[in-house]
């Protein structure tokens, strides 16, 4: 058998997330919770068309410019990049396409013909926004309930602005409600209006709601601490005061991280977070545990709190002990293994707890028609995302547990498709690739890959040193000084040449970029370049050396085996 080549997307597609015309891929792709087409955007980029990049963004992704700057890119952790020189910055990537384009001047996709069915959504975080995006592009009648005053979720409530402007948020939720996505703000189900009702009135259901509910300390003094979610709400509604000079975090997550810059920014001098995690084992990203030693906060590793202190009615600090190890239970439940009796304590003006979150579920009512899992979160089918209960569907943290705003944006994209679906009566063997044409209509496919691509690995880009050797751009930020005491985004982002020389570093792993390598290098002069790519035209005269194999510098040209040849 010739060679063949995996080819670069050149379709906006929807779903599902491989295709057979591209049986190999890169880790970054693999590796992206909201199914990004990371190297696509990135050719586009290189090339100046940066609305195409974010129509094929917003083909997976209605949120690029928070997930641009909130994701915790597990992208770069993986890229081949890095074992070259420096790993992608792909998170800034994504965001310079959502920031750099007028929306305005990209057209939107069109809403398919109404299919007469309603879609109910509870719940407006990224999962079921998400979801109401492609929901309505499919052609269904979406309403969301929102028990808060305003859309967003967790990225607009708690997630603060020195991360995320809210005028960012605002603008891509603004962009869905241009689909004919009606929302219910300040409405509560179960207080408001019954769920029963809303299950009533609909065709289909989706859960959404998140983990809204913040765990608690079993510990003297729990009532002194302050639920960290609550604290962020707090502050991004315009409360700002009361938090005194010395607070203590107790959390080593990202959410534990937030309130820390938080409270430096409100004015606290000194400001402590005490977490079981090691300095080997922290969840929050690297690079918020940097900038946290950067502005003077500081991290105690390996302690367990054992109480907290109050004075005259005031919170006066915390009691904590120093610890080996810690593990979690099927329930989430926190068991520490102590090095000694002994304790030690932190003076505290202010104490915060971000020690995790479960969903609250008590609108549901008679619950007996749920499957819940141990640690109280929404059992639900993997393939279909449906609940055990008849046209209920859950996706997001309230299935998952915490997760990543990009988490939440996979699994909404995946509710949708699956309630589709459903409202068809179609079966699940029957899989169909949904694309946007030229035209911007959605576009039914018969059938798409049923398989999970080849991950290329660096060791098998044989021909890296095509790739010259370059480092990683950054972005522009405020410094550590300027922006320990301001609200002022830290991240201002990249401009446009730097993001053009940046997404000119990806090696486009797995992906053919008709570069003619594989061309120049055939001994048998089998193969030419047309307006796809390289192609086979001489099948029956390839010798089967390998010597496009060696010359691809992206790994993308594979065989058939075994071979078979005349001699």
């Amino acid at each position: 058998m010739p060679p063949k080549f995996s080819n670069e997307l050149v379709q906006k597609v929807i779903f599902p997330e491989w295709r057979d015309d591209a049986p190999r891929t890169s880790p970054c792709e693999i590796n992206c919770p909201a199914g990004n087409p990371v190297q696509k955007i990135n050719a586009l980029i290189q090339e100046n068309r940066i609305d195409a990049a974010l129509a094929y963004l917003k083909s997976r992704n209605p949120f690029p410019g928070i997930t641009g700057r909130v994701c915790a890119h597990p992208c770069e952790d993986v890229c081949n990049r890095k074992a070259h020189d420096e790993g992608l910055a792909i998170r800034s990537l994504e965001r310079f396409a959502a920031d750099h384009v007028d929306a305005t001047s990209v057209s939107q996709p069109q809403r398919a013909e109404s299919s007469g069915k309603k879609v109910a959504i509870i719940g407006s975080g990224p999962a079921g926004m998400t979801c109401a995006y492609f929901s309505a592009l499919l052609g269904h009648a979406v309403t969301v309930f929102e028990s808060s005053e305003t859309l967003g979720g967790i990225p607009r409530t708690a997630i603060p602005d020195f991360w995320l402007p809210k005028d960012v948020i605002e603008r891509e939720i603004d962009q869905i409600r241009e689909l004919g996505v009606q929302a219910e703000t300040g409405t509560t189900i179960g207080k408001d209006i019954d769920f029963n009702e809303v299950l009533k009135a609909c065709n289909a259901c989706l859960i959404a709601v998140g983990a809204g509910k913040e765990r608690s300390l079993d510990i003297p003094g729990a009532e002194m601490l302050v639920p960290a979610v609550s604290f962020l709400k707090r502050v991004n509604s315009g409360q700002r005061d009361g938090i005194g000079d010395r607070v203590v975090i107790v959390g080593g997550g990202g959410v534990a991280f937030d309130c820390a810059f938080t409270v430096r920014r409100l004015g606290a001098s000194e400001v402590h977070i005490v977490c079981v995690e090691g300095q080997d084992c922290m969840c929050a990203p690297p690079q918020e545990i940097s900038k946290a030693g950067a502005e003077g906060i500081r991290v105690h590793n390996s302690k367990m709190i054992a109480s907290v202190a109050s004075k005259n009615g005031k919170t006066a600090g915390i009691e904590y002990y120093d610890i080996s190890s810690f593990e979690f239970d099927e329930e989430c439940r926190l068991a520490v293994q102590p090095v000694s009796g002994e304790k030690k304590s932190l003076e505290a003006d202010f104490v915060i707890a971000a020690v995790g979150a479960i969903p609250e579920l008590t609108f549901i009512g008679d619950n007996s028609k749920f499957e819940f899992a141990p640690d109280g979160t929404l059992k639900v089918d993997p393939q279909t995302m449906a609940t055990s209960m008849d046209k209920v569907f859950a996706c997001g943290d309230v299935v998952s547990g915490p997760s990543t705003v990009a988490q939440a944006i996979g699994s909404g994209r995946r509710a949708a498709m699956a309630i589709d679906r459903y409202l068809k009566g179609s079966r699940l063997s029957e899989l169909e690739s949904i694309v946007i044409n030229t035209e911007g209509r959605l576009t039914t496919l018969e059938t798409g890959a049923k398989f999970e691509p080849h991950v290329v690995a660096y060791d098998e880009i044989l021909n890296v040193e095509y790739h010259e050797k370059k480092a990683r751009q950054t972005t522009a930020r405020l410094s550590a000084d300027g922006s320990a005491h301001s609200f002022e985004e830290t991240d201002k982002g990249f401009d446009k040449d730097r993001a053009m020389t940046e997404a000119g570093r990806c090696l486009h792993c797995g992906h053919c970029t008709a570069c003619g390598c594989c061309i120049e290098d055939c001994p048998g002069l089998i193969l030419a370049m047309n307006s796809e790519g390289p192609q086979v035209v001489y099948p029956d005269e390839c010798w089967h050396c390998g010597c496009c194999r060696i010359a691809c510098p992206s790994g993308a040209v594979y065989y058939d085996f075994p071979l078979n040849m005349r001699v």
